[in-house]
């Protein structure tokens, strides 16, 4: 009997080949980058055309929240305070109801068109040793009647132009009550050009301290003022009205008065003055309003 030999035969299993295996991975490889491309070229053009959210990341930021007019008002930087040391921060501030202006035939308007023939007003200015005065005319152009509607016009309910020819500081310092009254917020003084014909430079250095500082009892603040140079030819200067100014700005300084000078305002030989060269006219007592508002920092 024939023996029998069973061969192994070649069988096949369920595992692929490795070529197959390299075959599908390089295939799996190539469909997961085109669809990266896809993502990375196509999307983009798609959500552009259909307007999309954008990524958070970019996502406008909401509107601002509504500011109520207090919470503008509370940003804005603060507005300094005024300064109570000065009559422009006195006037800023509304704390100046009256104002007082004591002086001599400048401060009245002397010679000035409506001046002349006047019988007096009905306010009373000085009452005294030297007789009984009224305010002078409250609508010629006067430095101090320019002065008079820039107060009115800031809040001031009485201005008094206590001007009267001929005054001197020596008539403030002997006879206060006379010539201030019961004062006011303000007083404003402008004596020396008839000193300076009349008494040494000592004396007047005397009578403006006492003349002064009676003047500062009666009012809030003081503002001294020097008056305008002159070459008067009615009569003749013991000495220059640069020596006026000096002994009311050292005074000044001093107490603590606020000083403004008019010394350099006008010029003698001009149209500034009437041919006595020492009263201001219209045009020169315009100059010295506009520099005394200037120099005080009025707005």
């Amino acid at each position: 009997m024939a023996r029998h030999t069973n061969t192994p035969s070649t069988s096949r299993n369920n595992t692929a080949s490795p070529t197959g295996a390299l075959r599908i991975l390089i295939i799996a490889f190539i469909a997961l980058a085109l669809g990266l491309v896809a993502v990375k070229v196509v999307l983009p053009t798609i959500l552009a055309r259909t307007g999309p959210s954008e990524d958070a990341s970019q996502q406008a930021e909401p509107a601002p929240e509504a500011v109520t007019p207090s919470e503008q008002q509370a940003e804005q930087p603060a507005q300094p305070e005024p300064d109570l040391s000065t009559l422009a921060g006195l006037m800023a501030s509304g704390n100046v109801s009256s104002i007082r202006v004591i002086g001599d035939s400048i401060t009245a308007g002397y010679l000035i068109d409506g001046y002349e023939g006047y019988d007096g007003g009905e306010t009373m200015i000085y009452s005294g040793g030297e007789g009984t005065y009224y305010e002078p005319p409250a609508d010629i152009h006067s430095w101090t009647n320019a002065f008079r509607a820039y107060a009115s016009e800031h809040g001031v309910q009485s201005f008094v132009n206590a001007g009267v020819s001929g005054f001197r500081m020596q008539y403030l310092a002997e006879d206060p009550d006379a010539w201030l009254g019961d004062g006011a917020s303000v007083i404003v003084v402008m004596l020396g050009t008839n000193d300076a014909a009349k008494e040494s430079v000592e004396d007047f250095a005397v009578y403006a301290s006492e003349g002064l500082q009676a003047a500062a009892s009666r009012c809030e603040h003081l503002v001294v003022v020097s008056p305008p140079n002159n070459e008067r030819n009615d009569t003749e200067n013991l000495y220059g009205m640069d020596q006026i100014d000096a002994v009311l700005s050292e005074e000044s300084a001093v107490h603590g008065w606020e000083h403004v000078s008019l010394l350099d305002v006008i010029a003698v030989g001009t149209d500034d003055f009437f041919p006595d060269q020492v009263h201001p006219t219209e045009q020169g007592s315009a100059k010295l309003w506009e520099a005394f508002r200037t120099r005080l920092g009025l707005a």
